[in-house]
């Protein structure tokens, strides 16, 4: 089992800190982390599935999938219920043989379907399962293995909604205790209770504030940890490490301020960090970026940290940022390129190649300086608007400041009419919202050849066609374009 170290404290002392109330900070959900046990799906799937004999309860399933292959498991991940008719079966010596194969294969649970092949399990199969380990569980006779499969989906649903709640809820309290008092000390605090574990602050500058480790209750830790943190870290030269202190696994990430070390969060949970974790400690790392080193009045202003975190992808943190500064963000944007790029970009650019770019409202005026300037977008656009500037930048408007069209959709319709199974599969994909079945049927190809297209299509376009922006803009351009040719 794990060993759990949080305890909660309404306040943690330490010294007051100043910090200004700009501050970024990122929600990655795409990469939690979601397990549905046995247990779960049993329970959610009722009737349609049954345990034949004593079962792992919390064994992990990660998928639900139909074969009658007598060798699955070269075709699963592991971890699946894999359920069959029965076909591979024999009655025989040979189910011994099938039996160890999954089992070798990680399959994580056998669904036997009866009725089509077999009234009940083959006489010692039972027990067979049982001596590899591996649950058997029956699907009464009429019942469709779909209703199996969409019990997986509810579980599996339900314990994704929670697991974002959770992340979310986590990566706003680090954030909130940027805030506190002693906000080190807080967003520590904050960090090592997430975990269910440690989180300690190694400063590397005497002008930063002092070490912390939270819970207070393992403080004579520091010293060692910071003497780890050292000769992994600071003599090394690299940005994170691993190693181990008190017989528990320790992940260590630098932490930089205007373009200096200032120190380091070192985690501990008694475990491996999930992705989960590690997604928190970048948050960590961003407020401990800010608050171990406040902004000066010549430091990066809120546009600067909105431009850096629109090129970064990351929309949500880059409104937080202005709403803090109280600086709103305009509807639209534009993303400005400026050839000559260095090797240490400021906060708000991007290098990309040999140019930078950088987010400016739509108001910017371009001077006489070659150079490049998108068209507006909102900000979930900004990097694909960056990569798509700099390629036409570089196909040939180098020695002067190119403008992008301010009617983009027109130039999508452009790209997709030169490539006509594209085009026909983008337009019957939005007309029928988005839904992959939908339009596979309606183009009568594959749902895989559907999702090739439309991952081909967003490649060539530069966007993502589950922008409703982008998406209601493309529609319009088609409908459009369709109105204007001539009848056959």
């Amino acid at each position: 089992m794990d060993v759990v170290m949080a305890r909660a404290y309404d306040r943690a002392d330490g010294d007051e800190y100043a910090f200004c109330t700009l501050f970024a900070f990122r929600i990655d959900i795409l990469h939690t982390e979601q397990m549905t046990s046995l247990a779960d799906l049993l329970r959610v799937a009722g009737a349609a599935l049954r345990p034949a004999a004593r079962f792992d309860a919390g064994r992990t399933i990660t998928g639900v999938h139909v074969s009658e292959l007598a060798e699955p498991a070269r075709y699963l991940d592991g971890g699946e219920l894999l359920l069959t008719t029965g076909i591979p079966l024999t009655g025989g010596a040979s189910d011994a043989d099938y039996v160890e194969r999954l089992a070798e294969g990680g399959v994580g649970a056998l669904g036997l379907g009866l009725g089509e092949g077999w009234d009940a399990p083959p006489s010692g199969f039972v027990e067979t399962c049982l001596a590899h380990d591996l649950p058997l569980l029956l699907v009464p006779d009429g019942v469709p293995f779909l209703h199996v499969s969409r019990a997986f989906g509810e579980v599996s649903g339900r314990d994704e909604r929670d697991a974002m709640m959770r992340t979310a809820h986590a990566h706003t309290r680090v954030v909130q205790a940027a805030s506190d008092p002693a906000p080190v000390v807080g967003v520590i605090r904050q960090v090592a209770q997430a975990i269910g574990g440690w989180a300690a602050w190694i400063p590397f500058d005497e002008r930063a504030p002092v070490g912390a480790l939270h819970p207070p209750s393992l403080a004579g830790m520091l010293p060692a940890i910071a003497a780890d943190v050292e000769h992994s870290l600071q003599r090394s030269g690299v940005a994170a490490a691993s190693f181990v202190a008190h017989g528990s696994a320790v992940v260590a990430h630098t932490v930089a301020a205007r373009g200096r070390t200032v120190g380091a969060l070192a985690l501990g949970a008694g475990r491996p960090l999930s992705q989960s974790d590690r997604q928190l400690s970048l948050t960590a790392i961003t407020v401990l970026s800010l608050v171990a080193a406040p902004f000066q009045s010549a430091g990066p202003s809120a546009m600067d940290w909105v431009s850096a975190l629109a090129l970064d992808g990351d929309a949500d943190a880059a409104r937080a940022v202005a709403r803090l500064a109280g600086e709103p963000i305009p509807e639209v944007l534009r993303v400005v390129l400026t050839p000559g790029g260095r090797a240490e970009e400021p906060l708000g650019s991007r290098l990309f190649g040999d140019a930078l770019v950088r987010v400016v409202d739509d108001s910017y005026r371009s001077g006489p300086s070659p150079g490049a300037m998108s068209a507006p977008v909102p900000l979930e656009d900004v990097p694909a608007a960056a990569a798509r500037l700099h390629a036409q930048w570089l196909a040939g408007g180098q020695d002067r400041f190119i403008v992008e069209p301010l009617d983009r959709a027109s130039a999508w319709v452009r790209e997709l009419t030169a490539n006509p199974p594209l085009d026909e599969t983008v337009r019957a994909h939005l007309a029928s919202a988005h839904r992959i079945e939908r339009t596979a049927r309606a183009l009568g190809v594959h749902r895989n050849t559907v999702r090739q297209r439309i991952a081909a299509a967003e490649a060539l376009l530069g966007l993502r066609l589950d922008d409703p922006d982008v998406t209601a803009e493309l529609w319009f351009a088609l409908r459009a374009r369709r109105s204007d040719q001539p009848a056959r």
